[in-house]
């Protein structure tokens, strides 16, 4: 019996401290009037009015305090304080029984670090939870992110956003549809036409998870990275299915779709436009399982450094290559390519180049230097006589001026197939030799002079008396094998990205084709800014 009376005692006591916490007591004013009506108690303070419920304190000028209801109406100056958390509005209409506040006009909330500021919020002081309308804004370590509504829990420093989202800070500005902030971490979760913009790049995505502390971002779906160097003279779009990207380090890497039940892999794809003293655009367009791309810094010099790996495929107007992988550098003496892997090859001006690894120089725009390691192989096609002209040897090195190739050395092991022609345009006879090394004149696309060096041995062939199939040792030609502009950019999204912005290119031509003008795409609108650079 003694213990059901101290249990029943007990639980009394519970409910009248609940009852107790629910009550706002009103601790001071500068006029206080108190009434009794059909509404209950009713106490009506003005004047600096400071009041509490158990931790939260409430100031205002003016206070009505329906105590029988549990609600209290502030106005004036209002203030409330919960823990860390600190509320400041025009008025509030505070709900005592769940410790709810509905605040309207110039809303302020801040616990600390982040500062939350909307026409119109509501405030669960015991969740530490708010929820905003009319337009908000979270302010959050130099970052100042707004949409037309949304959420902020100051016990997780977490908000969410309901409508168009944009996140702005010294580094740029994130915008997208909807998406969540983690200001613990500093990291902002967008969804839907997510576009990220920087001084010199411009981020596209359907989904995106940025760090802010890091400038690293993790992009998804139909990403665009675009690019400018600092004359504007080279810019480049970066396609990809997925695409991580650091904005110190200022590097990027981009994957693609593996095949599955729905389709074939969907590579990445690279475009890069250059525009010469001529105000002349050249576009190159190249696709790969994986790309990634680098800005280097050593001293005064800057380079630019992009790797492609798995199935290479290069296209411009002028010529075309494939390879396994390739390394792309850009720097103020130039531009350098190197091919790898299982014999790639070059096609250019009707001619296939094969080797084990090849590199071309670019100065100014213009091709400076060709080399091939291992394996050297080259072919082209007569125009007149329609026999393929060979040369093969360890290695080779072709010197250019003004894109045309003036100079070419084959060592060591040099041999060539060189066919004749009448100047009637018949078949001559044709000059099969070898030697230790081989040296090549050429002006204005002709051959001027070969000189040889060293062991010549070799066969001369009458016109009646060449056979019908001449190879040379490592003969490597196909030139229906060369990458086409449509073998690169395809039937894809980024073919309608390209034409939505204006992006154009030259018709489709074999790669003995002559040059022509590619179109720079214009600038694009708010939505999608100018393209950028990330390339050679």
């Amino acid at each position: 019996m003694t213990g059901r009376i101290v249990l029943l005692l007990v639980l009394a006591a519970a409910s009248a401290a609940e009852a107790q916490t629910r009550r706002v007591e009103i601790l001071s004013a500068d006029v206080l009037d108190v009434t009794v009506d059909s509404l209950g108690e009713v106490q009506r303070a003005q004047g600096n009015v400071r009041m509490r419920q158990d931790t939260t304190t409430l100031w205002a000028r003016q206070v009505t305090n329906y105590v029988s209801r549990g609600e209290v109406v502030l106005s004036g100056d209002v203030q409330i304080i919960s823990g860390r958390d600190t509320l400041t509005s025009a008025t509030v209409e505070y709900d005592a029984t769940d410790k709810t506040a509905v605040a309207r006009g110039a809303v302020r909330l801040g616990d600390g670090e982040s500062v939350v500021q909307a026409p119109e919020m509501t405030y669960d002081s015991r969740a530490e939870f708010a929820t905003f309308a009319g337009g908000g804004e979270i302010r959050h370590r130099g970052a100042v992110l707004s949409s037309p509504s949304g959420s902020y829990s100051s016990a997780r420093r977490y908000a969410r956003f309901d409508g168009p989202v944009r996140l702005v800070d010294s580094t740029g500005v994130l915008t997208a549809e909807r998406g969540t902030y983690d200001a613990r971490v500093r990291r902002a979760d967008f969804a839907g036409s997510v576009l990220l913009r920087r001084p010199e790049e411009a981020l596209d995505a359907d989904s995106l998870v940025y760090f802010r502390r890091t400038e690293r971002a993790r992009a998804y779906g139909r990403t665009v990275l675009q690019r400018v160097d600092g004359e504007a003279s080279q810019r480049s779009i970066l396609f990809a299915e997925t695409l991580l990207f650091d904005g110190q380090a200022e590097t990027a890497s981009a994957r693609g779709l593996p095949a599955d039940a729905a389709g074939p892999a969907l590579d990445p794809l690279l475009l890069v436009l250059r525009t010469d003293s001529t105000g002349r655009v050249d576009s190159t367009l190249t696709r790969a399982a994986r790309i990634d791309a680098a800005r280097q810094i050593a001293g005064a010099d800057t380079s630019t450094v992009v790797t492609a790996a798995g199935d290479v495929t290069v296209w411009e107007r002028r010529l075309a290559a494939s390879a396994d992988s390739a390394r792309f550098v850009r720097q103020a003496g130039g531009d350098t390519v190197w091919l790898f892997g299982r014999r790639p090859s070059l096609w250019a001006d009707g001619a296939q180049l094969t080797g084990d690894s090849l590199a071309v120089a670019a100065r100014d725009g213009a091709a400076d230097t060709l080399s091939v390691w291992g394996r050297a192989f080259a072919a082209r096609v007569d125009s007149t006589l329609g026999r393929l002209h060979q040369i093969a040897g360890g290695q080779m090195r072709g010197h250019f001026q003004g894109d045309e190739l003036r100079r070419l050395a084959v060592w060591p092991n040099a041999q060539v197939l060189y066919f004749r022609a009448t100047p009637a345009g018949l078949l001559d006879g044709a000059d099969q030799f070898s030697l230790d090394s081989l040296s090549f004149q050429f002006q204005g696309g002709e051959l001027r002079e070969i000189s040889g060096y060293r062991g010549i041995e070799g066969t001369s062939y009458g016109p009646s008396h060449v056979p019908g199939t001449l190879r040379l040792p490592g003969f490597a030609y196909d030139i229906e094998g060369a990458p086409t502009q449509l073998d690169v950019l395809g039937d894809t999204w980024e073919a309608g990205w390209l034409d939505r912005f204006g992006a154009t290119f030259p018709e489709a031509e074999p790669p003995d084709a002559g040059r022509g003008q590619d179109q720079l795409p214009p600038a694009a609108p708010d939505a999608s800014p100018a393209a950028a650079s990330f390339g050679p």
